[in-house]
């Protein structure tokens, strides 16, 4: 751990703090805090990563210039790969009640005539709903409390990064208080920036963004219905009118959310102003009495970071990739990362796995983001068609059935690597084992290896057995699951599966043992490795 700190005043400039407070101690300002993560940003990313990290134990410190949480929504929507991530944080049924499923999306013609319409409502490998809308401040509000109250996660509002020195077994951060104006500074072991699209830690490294040919600019309105009504929309609609594409949404406790497409010459301010909104909603809300609670105008891009790494530091969320918001899928790619990034993180800061595999979270993650990025770019530019001869020309290939590419989007698997092999890459399933008991929670944050029987826990395959980091099953194991992940293996021709810690399927197969060969290398904990050569 790095632990250069200077512990008293004299030896820091006079307006600089010596160092932040131990987590869960106040009285210990100028004692080295020891943190093991820093995390610069603490919307939805940043709060989920350090929850994840938080609960393994890990030392975090989290710096976030906003002295609250916002209080206006932004992100709308999160699928199940993101509940699953809740599920793991310890607070997804206390949040899922509070959203409202996401029934479908209608794409509707300039005569609001139904083109096609795309399920949403349907399961999920997780096990929990495919998609689902929620209210950002409630949602933010419920993450900030559970994850400031975690014994090893310190966070600390109203601090603004200024400068980073990253170095090779730690990283120096340094903040601006902005109620004192005095300068706070502080050492981890690693650091990572999940502080948005504009990222001073994406910036400060010199990491340049990668476009995915996509800059269009939307008008996004919130607005709430007075009478508090959630019926006026019952589900997602995209009109595909070529004078201006629109979309709207239904969102919990009686919201909606409306964006419009801008075009060249458009005043967003005069189409801000209430008569133009009016206007430009009754077509689909002719009976809404509504309140604006948030309007902005946004410029949505298809963007990558060109690197997601740079020794101790790394890049999440936003601060990493943008994309347009055509399939939802923003927050949900950022909680991908997290979840990604935690376990490994968390194994490599305890010894138990070498720090080179922590490049695997950018091998995996940024392929996996830059094709859903091309996939909502392609979604976006097939509903935003401008031209009325080419938007006749897709109304009609849609209502004959010919054409619906861009409307199929499934999430791809995760690219072969060191912790990807043969059959892997994505979710296991998640059955309920007694009815009640989900197969994750069970499971814990370990490895799980499942195999159709105790037969195959023989030879080069026995090693699992001994690897304390994995839960270890057969199907009979598995109680009234046995038949789904059964039909699970069937599928793939497969009698076992290995499963990350993330619940992405690291392999699965016929040959057990011939994975055992190559994985138990790869997880090998660092100083067994040193003792073996």
């Amino acid at each position: 751990m790095n632990t250069r700190h200077e512990s008293t005043r004299h030896n820091s400039p006079a307006n600089e703090s010596a160092g932040l407070p131990t987590p869960g101690n106040a009285s210990t300002r100028h004692q080295d805090p020891g943190y093991e993560v820093a995390i610069i940003g603490f919307g939805p990313v940043g709060m989920v990563l350090a929850g994840l990290l938080g609960r393994r134990g890990i030392r975090v410190l989290v710096v976030e210039k906003s002295p609250e949480v916002y209080p206006l929504p932004r992100a709308a929507h999160i699928d199940h790969t993101g509940l699953r991530t809740l599920q793991e944080l310890g607070c997804l049924d206390e949040l899922l009640p509070r959203m409202l499923p996401n029934r479908g999306l209608a794409l509707l013609d300039a005569s609001l005539r139904r083109l096609v319409r795309v399920p949403g409502d349907q399961g999920s490998v997780s096990g929990l709903p495919a998609s689902m809308y929620f209210y950002q401040p409630e949602f933010d509000r419920t993450l900030d409390r559970v994850v400031s109250t975690m014994e090893t996660v310190e966070v600390r509002r109203g601090l603004e990064m200024v400068s980073l020195e990253p170095e090779a077994e730690g990283v120096t951060v340094r903040c601006l208080d902005r109620m004192t104006g005095a300068t706070v500074r502080a050492t981890a072991d690693w650091l990572i920036g999940c502080d948005g699209a504009n990222s001073s830690v994406r910036r400060t490294l010199g990491v340049t963004l990668d476009s995915l040919g996509f800059d269009e600019e939307w008008l996004v309105l919130d607005l709430v219905d007075r009478l508090g009504r959630d019926d006026l929309l019952t589900e997602a609609i995209q009109v595909c009118d070529p004078r201006r594409p629109y979309v709207a949404n239904p969102m919990p406790h009686g919201r909606y959310r409306a964006e419009f497409m801008l075009f060249p010459g458009d005043d967003p301010e005069h189409l801000k102003e209430r008569a133009s909104l009016e206007r430009l909603l009754a077509p689909v809300f002719p009976d809404l009495l509504f309140d604006v609670e948030r309007s902005a105008v946004y410029t949505f891009h298809g963007l990558s970071a060109r690197s997601w790494r740079a020794g101790r530091v790394l890049l999440a969320g936003d601060a990493a990739h943008q994309m347009p918001p055509f399939l939802g899928q923003g927050m949900c790619s950022g909680l991908r990362d997290a979840s990604n990034l935690a376990w490994k993180l968390a194994r490599v800061l305890r010894g138990k796995l070498p720090a080179a595999l922590l490049d695997t979270y950018e091998s995996e993650r940024a392929p996996h983001v830059r094709k859903v990025v091309a996939s909502a770019v392609e979604f976006g530019r097939f509903v935003s068609i401008s031209d009325p001869q080419e938007a006749a020309e897709r109304d009609r290939r849609l209502l004959s059935g010919e054409d619906s590419r861009p409307l199929r989007f499934q999430l791809p698997p995760l690219a072969p690597g060191t912790l990807v092999h043969a059959g892997g890459g994505t979710l296991f399933p998640q059955p309920t084992l007694d009815g009640s008991t989900r197969l994750d929670d069970e499971i814990g944050d370990r490895f799980l290896l499942i195999a159709r029987t105790p037969d195959q826990l023989t030879g080069a395959a026995r090693w699992w057995t001994t690897f304390d980091d994995c839960a270890v099953l057969t199907l009979g194991d598995l109680g009234q699951a046995t038949e789904s992940v059964s039909r699970w293996l069937d599928r793939r021709d497969a009698d076992f599966a290995v499963v990350r810690p993330d619940r992405c399927v690291l392999a699965a197969g016929r040959d057990l043992g011939a994975v055992t060969e190559e994985l138990r290398t790869a997880l090998r904990p660092p100083a067994l490795a040193t003792r073996l050569l």
